[in-house]
């Protein structure tokens, strides 16, 4: 069994460690390199013409425009790695969701960055260096997204005109994005932790997903919560 490892420098002291510590570091990468990109053009770019006020519009074009910056600073990594093509895979079914409305665009921001958060603050403290200074380092534009999002919310759902909109975008997101954090029995998992690359197993970080986004929708918006379970072993039929 390979050690936890406490720091890796770079590149080439990955490489050093042999095959296996790249290919999970670079599943770790080629993710978010994969995801960043689809949210910016699914979630981001289709908002600008939604956005109600010329503040809302300019906020959704700096959203995107961080967004595509995450997916090309996670490239940069993927490249010094010398990774196959990130996009072989598709990204995360989240990215089903189709938005249509300026309040649906503002719950996205709410969970589903709120998702990417939980990932991220685990990855702050990967064993990679790379990756985990670029996610110290992009912490604060997620951040930022998800205050967005919840201040935003507030609002909207304070409005009965646009309440159960919120409700309905929030539960069919807190659904959707379920599966975002991986299967509870996932082996590769077992693999990130083992090498040090994350703390938390899948199961874990979904249910730190649910209590954030509980407590949004109930404490902070005064709505009901989906029936949801932190664990998730994967597609049902």
């Amino acid at each position: 069994m390979s050690p936890t490892l406490e720091t890796v420098a770079g590149a080439d002291e990955a490489r050093a460690l042999g095959d296996e510590y790249v290919t999970a570091v670079g599943k770790i990468i080629n993710s978010h390199v994969r995801n960043e990109a689809a949210g910016a053009a699914v979630f981001d770019e289709p908002s600008i013409s939604l956005a109600p006020t010329p503040r809302e519009k300019w906020l959704a074009c700096r959203m995107a425009m961080e967004e595509y910056g995450h997916h090309l600073k996670f490239n940069k990594l993927a490249a010094q790695l010398g990774l196959e093509d990130p996009h072989t895979r598709p990204p995360l079914s989240v990215f089903d969701f189709e938005v249509r409305s300026w309040t649906e665009y503002v719950m996205t921001k709410a969970i589903v960055d709120l998702a990417e958060i939980v990932l991220m603050e685990d990855l702050c403290e990967c064993s990679y260096q790379p990756l985990a200074r670029l996610c110290r380092s992009l912490m604060p534009e997620e951040r930022f997204h998800v205050r967005f999002g919840a201040t935003t919310a507030r609002r909207l759902a304070a409005d009965p005109a646009t309440r159960q909109e919120v409700r309905a975008a929030a539960h069919h997101l807190v659904t959707m994005t379920l599966p975002f954090f991986g299967r509870g029995d996932s082996p590769n998992n077992e693999l990130f932790r083992r090498w040090g690359i994350k703390r938390l197993t899948n199961d874990e970080c979904r249910a730190e997903f649910i209590r954030r986004t509980r407590a949004l929708l109930c404490d902070d918006l005064g709505l009901d919560y989906p029936e949801v379970d932190p664990r998730w072993r994967g597609t049902t039929s």
